[in-house]
């Protein structure tokens, strides 16, 4: 059985709360692809025994060659971020697994510093608009700066409180 074959047959559709890297489930020889320049998910998912590539340009990709494309909210910090949900579709292997947080736009500092952002019904339609076929969702606070940290959410440490991040789990 081939290792993308057993990662399928392994892995729930289940999204946690907490930091991202928990809802990824990352497997021994997984082909993952982290958007954005979380050090901390990349370094995990590495020691997890998955093959990570932190990636900012995606003309350096082939199509249908990760099984996890993992977004972590650096995203909305790319003007381009709204793409970056057709390149992840393009990049996955049929079955593959899109795991991303997006910050409702009212969680989001009042800052240049996020260009991309939208809300639960925007990013909904965003993904099923590409062509993901199964799409899970679960809204997820945190009511305080320390709550944010533990999620992996440090771009919201100085957002005003509570904030509301969307997470998803988007199939190929």
């Amino acid at each position: 059985m081939a290792v993308a074959e057993k990662i399928k047959q392994e892995k729930e559709l289940k999204i946690t709360l907490g930091n991202l890297y928990n809802t990824i489930q990352p497997q021994q020889g997984e082909r993952i692809m982290v958007i954005g320049g979380s050090e901390t998910l990349t370094a995990r998912c590495s020691d997890a025994g998955a093959i990570v590539l932190p990636v900012a340009i995606f003309s350096q990709i082939k199509q249908n060659e990760f099984d996890t494309v993992a977004a972590p909210l650096s995203i909305h910090g790319y003007a381009e971020g709204a793409q970056w949900t057709a390149q992840a579709y393009d990049v996955l292997k049929v079955g593959g697994r899109f795991v991303v947080d997006f910050a409702e736009a009212s969680s989001l500092p009042p800052a240049s510093d996020f260009p991309y952002a939208e809300t639960l019904p925007g990013y909904w339609e965003r993904l099923k608009a590409v062509g993901f076929t199964t799409i899970l969702f679960q809204q997820l606070t945190a009511q305080n700066a320390r709550e944010a940290v533990l999620n992996g959410w440090t771009e919201l440490m100085i957002a005003e409180f509570p904030v509301i991040v969307n997470r998803f789990i988007a199939v190929k």
